[in-house]
């Protein structure tokens, strides 16, 4: 089997326990939080697949009072898209900041001009540079 094999894990919330159950394997795993659960299942797989050239990667999938999988699907989808949009903003203030000071312009004036503060277009050109010293 490929390494692009899934295995479905349910997981719902009992009390003060976190409760897992794997396609497939019998029984179930509990945890007191769910990044426990999480690290549980990762060390868990490549024995409970021994058989397999590559563990399966597990799917999640969450049962949790007024919670659909939608609703969280939904938010992947947001953080995805903020984090995307995140590093266009960083890009984009980046070729500004420097384009700016490439016409000889003042921190204080690029910060007027783009609507950041003064400290702003300092960490940007700070970050810059730190960008260049570990490439």
């Amino acid at each position: 089997m490929g390494a692009q094999d899934s295995v479905d894990v349910h997981v719902t919330k009992t009390g003060a326990l976190w409760l897992a159950t794997v396609q497939g394997v019998a029984g179930g795993m509990s945890a007191r939080s769910l990044k426990e659960l999480h690290g549980d299942i990762a060390e868990g797989f490549p024995f409970l697949f021994a058989d397999r050239d590559q563990p399966p990667v597990p799917v999640f999938h969450y049962t949790l009072p007024g919670l659909t999988e939608d609703d969280l699907n939904d938010f992947a989808e947001l953080q995805r898209r903020a984090a995307a949009i995140a590093d266009d903003y960083t890009r984009t203030a980046r070729a500004r900041v420097d384009q700016l000071a490439g016409l000889g312009l003042s921190d204080p004036d690029i910060g007027e001009l783009l609507g950041l503060s003064k400290q702003r277009i300092q960490q940007i050109r700070t970050s810059r540079s730190e960008d260049r010293q570990t490439a």
